[in-house]
């Protein structure tokens, strides 16, 4: 089942942020079970652990979260569009990690897939953040550092695999 987004409230915002932090848990999960560099494989164990806590996060967000938002477009639609196109073209929409995993057979190639994820979730949730309150913000905020840091770490690591 694909991911979707299409009225903007706060459930639904809620649930694709779940659904993104699922789908890279259970990529890092995986990842780390088939690389046999132990680095690396604590890396992905650690970061599966991240994406668990921000399912957390994202949860207790959606109490928080306005029921709509209205957003400032051209046309009618335009915001929407864009936030269907990130979306579709997220690495891990469309259950594809069991496609993307028997492909990967060194750590190198799980490392990209994992900055790709990691990349693909910051642009999506950049822009639930323009769609939450003061609050919602700030927990936002929050999270998408957490990926930046993410994705500091998975680049420092890939450098000896390059």
């Amino acid at each position: 089942m694909a991911w979707s987004i299409t009225n903007f409230s706060g459930e639904e915002i809620v649930t694709l942020a779940v659904e993104i932090e699922k789908q890279g848990r259970k990529f890092y999960e995986i990842a780390a079970a088939k690389v046999t560099d132990p680095e690396v494989k604590s890396i992905f164990e650690f970061l599966a652990g991240e994406e668990s806590r921000h399912i957390n996060d994202f949860e207790s967000l959606g109490a928080k979260l306005s029921r709509g938002f209205t957003p400032n477009e051209s046309y009618i639609g335009e915001y929407g569009d864009y936030i269907k196109a990130l979306i579709n073209n997220h690495i891990f929409n469309h259950d594809n990690i069991e496609k993307l995993l028997p492909n990967i057979s060194v750590a190198r190639e799980a490392l990209a897939v994992a900055f790709r994820f990691e990349k693909d979730s910051i642009m999506i949730f950049q822009e639930l953040y323009n769609v939450v309150d003061d609050s919602g913000k700030e927990i936002i905020a929050k999270l998408i550092e957490q990926e930046k840091q993410h994705i500091r770490k998975l680049a420092t690591d890939v450098i000896p695999y390059n």
